[in-house]
């Protein structure tokens, strides 16, 4: 059915009385058709008691627990909703104030509501976006008064202290802000803003002064680049080389531009700089392989290809074995296992690839070290090592008896005794059953659930 051509067939007496069974059924409804239809002299103020109206009736005990977020949230969506109406409208401004009124109210909700699905979150990123577009379109269309008069706004959103504590949400505003710095008034009072930050945040030195540190220095590059201030930029970013974000900036950009050796030597002074932070060292480790990628070192990718492999990684093995002739990788292989097993325990990546190459001699070496790998792995060592296979289940099967307490891990056991008689036959499944049953005939439950797989 076409409900909306239904409906548009309806008198006018019949379409309210469908609204008005709505409404009655619904209190919600109710509430959605009074804020549509209700247009106040101050929608801003009624947008903000439809928001805590809400937020109030989920409330227990000053509390809002995860299962009533949503409904606790549900006029925030309203309010929302009518921004974006706003906008489509016309209503830049409008929109700007009812985006504010949501973030304003929604951020305090995290002081105490187990938002644990994220709802919180969304409707925060929404805010923010429904006040991106709306200042993109109010930088085209409207005068400079309605520009600067906006642009404060949302400033002193940002830097109102219910923010204090969720730096995130307030870098966003900021940098919801950057779009108004076409404006020259606006942007010397941003650079301001900016920079007693960016010296606040420098008086200590924590990780979490280091992130914010980065985050204001990346909207200062925002504010230079969305003027075109391309040279000024990229001495920017190349002073401040020590965050990672720029680095990876630099070297993006001098890849882009075909200048492999420059992007070579940011890389290797990323390795140097942070050897301390093993996830940075790879990073650059994994541009250093997008280099000569490029420039088609071959070499150069099998030795940082073969890193990765030696440090856990899947995908690496696969693009080293294609640089490889049919001949060269057996050494290279041999390599491989080798450096592996000189190591205090082998990697998961030493069983994916001895799987991948169809070695049961190394399937083999890793079983023995991880004997309960023996449930899954045994079918790839079968067919070469059937007696080892044999007694290793066996004896896995016998050491986790020992420890079982329960009838659930007795169970357990039960599900690894049927792989145990596809792995080794019936005979001595009945064999090892028997010892079972024998050696615990004083645990009945355990006894019941071996005569279960018996049957």
């Amino acid at each position: 059915m076409d409900l909306k051509k239904e409906v548009t067939k309806l008198s006018k007496k019949e379409l309210v009385e469908l609204v008005m069974e709505l409404v009655e059924s619904d209190q919600h409804v109710e509430k959605k058709v009074e804020y549509k239809l209700v247009t106040p002299n101050d929608e801003v103020k009624a947008s903000k008691q439809l928001i805590r109206k809400y937020i109030n009736e989920n409330k227990r005990q000053g509390f809002i627990s995860w299962r009533n977020v949503h409904t606790a949230l549900q006029g925030a969506e309203m309010v929302l909703d009518k921004g974006r109406n706003k906008l489509n409208n016309g209503e830049e401004e409008t929109a700007v104030k009812l985006g504010i009124a949501v973030l304003s109210i929604v951020i305090d909700m995290l002081q105490y509501t187990d938002d644990t699905g994220g709802e919180i979150g969304y409707v925060i990123n929404e805010s923010i976006t429904l006040l991106k577009d709306a200042s993109s379109l109010i930088l085209l269309s409207t005068d400079h008064r309605v520009q600067e008069s906006t642009f404060d706004l949302i400033l002193k959103e940002a830097m109102n202290k219910r923010y204090d504590g969720w730096n995130d949400t307030r870098y966003a505003l900021l940098d919801v802000c950057s779009i108004y710095s076409a404006l020259s008034s606006a942007r010397r009072k941003l650079e301001e803003i900016l920079e007693n930050q960016l010296s606040k945040v420098s008086t200590v030195s924590t990780w979490s002064s280091e992130r914010d540190k980065q985050a204001i220095l990346q909207l200062q590059l925002k504010i230079l680049e969305r003027n075109g201030e391309m040279d000024t930029a990229n001495q920017f970013v190349n002073k401040h080389l020590n965050y990672d974000e720029f680095r990876q900036m630099a070297i993006e950009k001098e890849i882009e531009n075909e200048n492999y050796e420059t992007a070579l030597r940011l890389c290797e002074d990323g390795e140097e700089n942070d050897s301390l932070y093993p996830g940075l060292v790879k990073k650059w480790k994994e541009y250093r392989l997008q280099v000569y990628e490029a420039i088609e070192d071959l070499e150069k990718q099998k030795e940082i290809l073969m890193e990765f492999v030696l440090d856990n990684e899947y995908e690496a093995y696969s693009k080293l074995k294609e640089l490889y002739s049919e001949e060269e990788w057996e050494d290279a292989l041999e390599k491989i296992f080798h450096s592996m097993e000189e190591r205090a325990g082998l990697p998961h990546v030493y069983e994916y690839i001895a799987k991948a190459e169809s070695r049961s001699d190394k399937v083999l070496k890793y079983v023995e070290q991880s004997p309960s790998t023996i449930v899954e792995l045994y079918s790839y060592i079968l067919d070469n090592y059937e007696d080892r296979v044999e007694e290793i289940f066996r004896h896995y099967i016998l050491s986790e008896a020992e420890l079982a307490t329960n009838r659930k891990e007795y169970r357990n056991i039960g599900r690894k005794l049927k792989i145990y008689k596809e792995a080794v036959g019936e005979a001595k499944f009945e064999d090892l059953v028997m010892a079972l049953k024998k050696t615990y005939e004083r645990k009945p439950a355990f006894v019941n659930e071996l005569e279960k797989i018996e049957k």
